[in-house]
């Protein structure tokens, strides 16, 4: 269990050095790396050569395909892996050009100029245009501010600025042709395309017709406090099986909200019927959600995550929620009224504390402690910053005890999940002792 959230990581990087590998030992001799010259001309090959892998690799990582989320541990840490991919391979085709010019440099500006500008030879010219395309992409994704909806529609570019880089690959010509890179560039360059082209297609066009989600319908609809909201969605025909903790892929078809998918994290017992989620006012479209109504459909794919406390059942375990963090494991405590005449289930101490800002802000407290009154492994500990100050880990290991033997499990705003991991890190507590739900959307 330790081991396996490296098993992602690990192909992922024995995919990116086979480009590298081929280019060694199918490519030029050691001339390669004689002088300056040679040494970032190589250099400016390499990058690019990776950098197409890992664009493609992108493409693979967010068909949500549920094998590659077996990898990684859940779906929350293929998004990650997603965008440390992406930036990487950002970074990387920047590297290119800049390194392939520089062997021109002082020497021979105008030269050098020929793979920067627009010019006859159209391979350069689509490197131009999908390196551009990448930088406003990567701008509009990082630093503005526009709706869900927007950004999801301008992020599916991305998939054009693909096809430039096909075509800039396989239309190279002159002194980086085919042999001059490694013998079988073109095989690898098409293999690389198509990898990339199918998931971009597979997410796309075809996911929706050939996996159909399942429909739901509104069952209730209520506040729970001042900003949040607990809907209840019932299955028009068949139920989906899912765990307590994981999360979905929820479209609400009403008049007045956008058809997008969201995520949401199950709130309900596992494999119950009706499936709860809470939902907090945050941004352009759950800011809306008080205009849904009793009877609207509801499409509904998944499940996914990893996130559950019977990874770890044969150990004791801390909870820690932040404000709307608590969803998950609002349902994992309704496991544990079942798992209560199971005595082979739940033999540990499992101790969640829950982090809020004042009494109003909480959600589900009253079911939490009707869970705790009902499983004497249970106890739920809340938490109000405004009067105690932000949750540390030395306030936890006071409450708790020796924290050493302990699992962790975390889901809430970054700021509070990062100051735990890190106080725990420097306890000793080991990091595969330390699980998170990392899912977050704009």
């Amino acid at each position: 269990m330790k081991y396996k959230l490296l098993f992602g990581w690990i192909i992922i990087l024995i995919i990116a050095l086979i480009p590298v590998f081929l280019w060694n030992f199918l490519g030029p001799d050691s001339a390669e790396f004689n002088d300056y010259s040679s040494i970032t001309h190589s250099l400016g090959e390499i990058t690019g050569l990776v950098a197409m892998t890992l664009f493609a690799l992108t493409f693979i990582l967010s068909t949500r395909i549920s094998f590659i989320e077996d990898l990684f541990g859940g779906l929350d840490k293929v998004y990650i892996a997603h965008g440390v991919l992406g930036g990487t391979a950002f970074m990387l085709i920047l590297s290119h050009p800049i390194l392939l010019v520089l062997k021109f440099i002082p020497d021979n500006m105008k030269l050098a100029a020929t793979y920067l500008l627009p010019s006859s030879h159209w391979s350069i010219n689509f490197g131009i245009i999908a390196l551009l395309g990448m930088i406003a992409l990567i701008y509009i994704t990082l630093f503005t501010k526009i709706k869900y909806n927007r950004w999801k529609f301008t992020h599916e570019f991305f998939g054009l600025i693909f096809v430039f880089s096909i075509l800039h690959i396989v239309l190279v010509k002159g002194d980086v042709s085919q042999d001059y890179i490694f013998k079988g560039y073109y095989i690898y360059a098409v293999i690389v395309s198509v990898m990339g082209l199918t998931g971009f297609i597979y997410s796309l066009f075809l996911k929706d017709r050939m996996f159909k989600a399942a429909a739901y319908e509104i069952k209730s609809i209520t506040k729970v406090n001042e900003t949040s909201y607990e809907v209840v969605i019932v299955p028009v025909h068949k139920p989906i099986a899912y765990k307590s903790g994981q999360f979905v892929f929820v479209r609400f078809y009403n008049q007045k909200l956008s058809t997008e998918a969201h995520p949401f994290s199950i709130a309900s017992s596992s494999n119950n019927p009706e499936i709860k989620v809470v939902i907090k006012s945050l941004g352009d479209f759950t800011s809306n959600i008080a205009l849904l109504k009793i009877g609207d459909k509801v499409s509904v794919e998944g499940p996914y995550g990893r996130f559950n406390y019977d990874r770890t059942i044969n150990k004791d375990q801390i909870w820690v929620a932040g404000g709307i963090g608590i969803t998950p494991f609002l349902g994992m405590a309704e496991d544990l009224l079942d798992n209560q005449e199971n005595s082979n289930k739940l033999t540990n101490k499992i101790e969640l504390y829950y982090s809020v800002r004042d009494d109003s802000d909480f959600v589900g407290l009253n079911g939490l402690n009707y869970v705790a009154s009902k499983n004497n492994q249970f106890k739920v500990i809340p938490w109000l910053t405004k009067t105690k100050g932000y949750l540390q880990v030395k306030d936890i290991s006071i409450l708790s005890g020796n924290l050493t033997e302990k699992e962790f499990y975390l889901c809430g705003p970054n700021s509070l999940k990062e100051s735990i991991t890190e106080g725990l890190l420097k306890l000793g507590i080991s990091r595969a002792n330390i699980h998170s739900e990392e899912f977050e959307f704009r």
